[in-house]
């Protein structure tokens, strides 16, 4: 074992959190930063060309593709919960949808008791990290380290979408990120001039060229050291060999949500039962650790369509293939800059609601699922997945051993809830509206996913119970808050231990309407602020 090296502070995992984390600590030059990481270096092609996402998805250098356990809600289904295993994180791998969620979320967040994460008081947060080419809105920031751009490819099918919902009753929204977050429009990417702009592009790399920030990839951290109630450091091992790491203010956790309570109860760190199980001792019993998981469950249908080329269409074709690729070359546009959705429609399914539960997702393009991935669907079609936005359903990540290597479980009961289905089966027939509206006549042939013949509740149920996958967007599982399942508290400090935080998706009270990398990032942007005025209330 290699003697321990003393930093301010050490921050665990260089996601789409992390990366913020310690790019921000690391702006004061008194302090001195370590940020460790499991992960491989993100220069890769696969990691920068947003099209390059279904390349990188099945890459186990990529993508930590752990398996969940299976799901009594979904017909005892295993799925694949794809991690990024590279600097950047999920940022780095992602769709790059970029949603803030609805400002009702944060209100949700301050009402369950945790001060300072209002959306009047988030705000600042998510202004401060952006630089967005949309709107002139007070709401959104224009000098920040993070590109956000519109989705960089136009097809009459996606504008055919748009003016389908309008007819269906669903408002238009120039900027779903803005003042509101209802309605319809194009969806907003994390992009620079047509390239992916991960955490670690956007914050990182500038911050490396400090001298008091250091990063070390491939190291996997499999101990927090917790002396006299108070985290000192990190165990670690970087290709076979043990090392450790001083923190003399403490350790930030930012591996995720499924990573950072694995992370936790491998330290001793959770409910005393569970590790008991696999003979760690309690160093801290704090029952809420791998509990409250969440996750938006998605559903998806397809729609063969005529009169209009899909982007899986123009890829078969030569010609419009190299037009295609010069348009990303000399514009940064073109379907090589495209992210997972091109249009987005948040909606409400139901009367009374007061934000919507149903996000439609819209891309001139259709796939099939396989056991390698997604795979082009190579007929004229176009895909809608179909997100819940806010779920009842919970899981729970533990542990399989005390191995450090080996995966967690993941028991997520995606559809425990019945009216988690109910409100699935109200978004499609929401989405039959869309796509049966004037606006789309043109182009629609029929409905290939699930098939038109699907329409009593029952069926559409068998649907959405055999065929229903994730959006990826695991949260909560070291939520933030003061019940007894909490596991930090508002400022992110672990409850009842010292000088350690854990700032990711994990500290999710309950789930943003959308997309969540944008709440992840703003959460790094909180936590370093937070961690900051900590030092100076000593």
């Amino acid at each position: 074992m290699s003697a321990a090296v003393h930093w301010d502070y050490i921050v665990v995992g260089g996601g789409s959190a992390g990366c913020v984390v310690a790019s921000r600590l690391s702006e004061d030059p008194d302090r001195r930063v370590l940020l460790l990481d499991a992960g491989r270096n993100d220069r890769h092609l696969y990691t920068r060309v947003p099209a390059g996402q279904m390349q990188a998805f099945p890459r186990p250098d990529m993508n930590w593709l752990y398996l969940s356990e299976p799901d009594p809600s979904r017909d005892n289904r295993i799925d694949i919960w794809p991690a990024g295993k590279i600097i950047g994180g999920g940022s780095a791998i992602n769709g790059m949808m970029y949603v803030r969620g609805h400002r009702s979320d944060y209100d949700h967040w301050a009402e369950l008791g945790n001060e300072g994460w209002s959306y009047e008081e988030v705000l600042p947060a998510f202004r401060s990290i952006e630089s967005s080419e949309i709107g002139e809105a007070p709401s959104r920031g224009f000098e920040g380290p993070l590109s956000v751009s519109r989705v960089r490819i136009d097809n009459p099918l996606n504008k055919a979408f748009i003016e389908a919902a309008q007819q269906a009753g669903i408002p238009f929204n120039a900027d779903l990120n803005g003042d509101r977050q209802e309605g319809v429009g194009i969806c907003q990417a994390s992009q620079k001039r047509g390239w992916r702009h991960s955490t670690a592009r956007a914050f990182l790399t500038p911050a490396l060229k400090r001298g008091n920030l250091s990063l070390q990839l491939g190291a996997l951290v499999d101990r927090l050291v917790v002396e006299n109630g108070r985290a000192t450091g990190v165990s670690y091992t970087v290709d076979g060999q043990t090392h450790t790491a001083s923190a003399t203010r403490g350790v930030i956790v930012s591996a995720g949500a499924i990573a950072s309570p694995k992370l936790l109860l491998l330290s001793g760190i959770g409910p005393e039962a569970r590790l008991a199980e696999h003979g760690i001792a309690t160093v801290h019993d704090l029952p809420g650790v791998g509990r409250n998981l969440q996750e938006h469950p998605v559903v998806r249908m397809s729609f063969h369509v005529r009169n209009a080329t899909t982007l899986t269409s123009d890829l078969k074709n030569p010609l419009r293939s190299l037009l295609h690729g010069l348009d990303y070359l000399f514009r940064g546009r073109g379907a090589l800059a495209t992210c997972i959705g091109h249009a987005q429609a948040l909606a409400c399914t139901r009367e009374g609601l007061t934000a919507p539960n149903a996000q439609i997702i819209f891309a001139p393009l259709s796939y099939d699922l396989t056991e390698k991935g997604p795979r082009p669907y190579l007929k004229p079609a176009v895909g809608v997945g179909i997100g819940l936005c806010r779920i009842q359903s919970r899981g729970e990540i533990r542990l399989r051993s005390a191995d450090p290597n080996a995966p967690p479980l993941i028991d997520y009961n995606l559809l425990a809830n019945p009216d988690d289905v109910a409100q699935l089966r109200e978004a499609m027939r929401l989405t039959r509206r869309i796509f049966s509206a004037p606006a789309f006549s043109h182009y629609l042939v029929d409905e290939r996913l699930p098939g038109a013949q699907l329409q009593d509740d029952a069926a559409l149920e068998r649907y959405i119970r055999a065929s229903s996958g994730l959006m990826y967007h695991p949260c909560g599982t070291c939520k933030m808050g003061h019940d007894d399942l909490a596991v930090v508290d508002p400022r992110l400090r672990v409850r009842g231990l010292g000088g350690l935080w854990v700032a990711d998706a994990s500290i999710f009270p309950t789930i943003p309407a959308g997309n969540i990398n944008a709440t992840c990032i703003m959460v790094g942007e909180k936590a370093a602020a937070l961690i900051a005025a900590s030092e100076r209330q000593r």
